[in-house]
């Protein structure tokens, strides 16, 4: 009884914190729980920008300045950020946004941090066949940044922080109810997760649109991710949307970028 009186408690608290801490995705309108500030993100953004460069420098990679592979995704990476700017203004030009090129060809990845700091690995590039491949996975990224996600995964698991100090052991949980207090909060890691990259494909898909990039070009590309990426685990273990449900999803979307690419080629972009 007196665990379950504990547990309600919880709930009542985490309700309140989610209710209080409720923001809008731009460009979606999902309610999303955030207790971070824009500006709280700027700094924390800039803080781990700093920590990941450090980090691959002292690995032994450098961070490249010229050259054909740096100034491919300087060019691509600056109309991204400019049609952010534009689709997104409320919250995108609050950021200084930055790229990095990091010279590390086994990996193949991009990053974007919160307040809009990227990075680029070279080994995304032979992945990426044309700059409209580059621009859909760069967009992504930054949709990251313009939804919030760092903040949001940081606020929830300040959420499941409170549950913790307020007695309710969600560890010492069978399986099934540390799932079913997840869901019932809207906390669940792994759907959340993949909910996050569904809305980042969503929103980095437009922004590659606008500014000026085949949007159709997300098809191949996700296609050539799933070739270099190799045996991967079942959608469900994983926090990333299988290639084929992320397919099928952006197929979905194509018609909206498409008219968003029209209208920016009529724009001159």
């Amino acid at each position: 009884m007196h665990a379950l009186r504990t547990f309600a408690l919880s709930l009542a608290l985490i309700a309140a914190i989610l209710q209080s801490a409720c923001t809008e995705v731009s460009g979606t309108g999902r309610s999303q729980f955030n207790i971070l500030s824009v500006d709280d993100e700027l700094d924390l953004g800039q803080q781990a920008y700093v920590e990941e460069l450090d980090t691959a420098k002292k690995a032994g990679h450098r961070l490249l300045t010229t050259g054909p592979e740096h100034d491919r995704v300087m060019q691509v990476s600056r109309r991204i950020f400019d049609a952010a700017n534009r689709m997104h203004p409320e919250i995108a030009r609050r950021f200084n946004w930055e790229m990095t090129v990091i010279d590390d060809p086994k990996t193949v990845n991009a990053w974007a941090l919160p307040g809009g700091k990227s990075a680029v690995f070279t080994g995304l590039l032979p992945v990426t066949a044309n700059d409209a491949q580059l621009a859909v996975v760069i967009g992504h990224e930054a949709a990251h940044a313009i939804a919030r996600h760092g903040g949001e995964r940081m606020s929830q698991q300040a959420a499941l922080n409170v549950l913790v100090s307020a007695g309710f052991q969600l560890s010492e949980a069978d399986p099934g109810t540390q799932q079913a207090v997840l869901n019932a909060l809207g906390l669940g890691t792994l759907a959340f997760s993949r909910n996050q990259e569904s809305e980042a494909d969503h929103l980095g898909l437009l922004i590659a649109a606008d500014a000026g990039f085949d949007p159709r070009e997300a098809i191949p590309l996700w296609q050539n991710m799933a070739a270099a990426g190799g045996a991967s685990p079942p959608e469900f273990l994983s926090t990333h949307p299988s290639e084929n449900t992320r397919i099928q999803r952006l197929n979905e979307l194509m018609p909206e970028a498409m008219a968003v690419w029209q209208a920016a080629k009529a724009a001159g972009r």
